[in-house]
C-alpha cells in the first residue's frame, strides 16, 4: 500500500481529520470557505481532510471537485459521494 492509499484508508475508517461541512452554501460562497479551510489545514500540518458537500443537484459537489483538481496544495482527493477526502 503506497502512502496516499494509506492516508485515504485511515480517513475512511474514521481517523480524526479536519472536516469542513459545506451543506447549504452556494458554490461561490462554498469555494471561499474551502480555500480558507485548505490553507488552515496546511498551517496545522494536516496531511488529510474531509470536505462534506452532500447530495442535492450536484452543482456544489462539482464546483468543489473542480476546485480541488488544480489546487496547488492538494496532492490528491477521493470523491465518496456526499463528501471527499483531500490529501496534502
Amino acid at each position: 500500500m503506497d502512502k496516499n492509499s494509506a492516508k485515504f484508508f485511515a480517513a475512511q475508517i474514521g481517523a480524526s481529520i479536519p472536516t469542513l461541512d459545506l451543506h447549504g452554501f452556494y458554490p461561490s460562497d462554498a469555494l471561499e470557505k474551502l480555500e480558507i479551510f485548505l490553507y488552515q489545514c496546511i498551517e496545522k500540518n494536516a496531511d488529510s481532510a474531509r470536505v462534506v458537500y452532500g447530495g442535492g443537484t450536484g452543482r456544489l459537489r462539482q464546483a468543489v471537485l473542480d476546485h480541488l483538481e488544480n489546487h496547488k496544495v492538494v496532492v490528491d482527493y477521493q470523491d465518496e459521494g456526499g463528501s471527499c477526502i483531500v490529501l496534502f
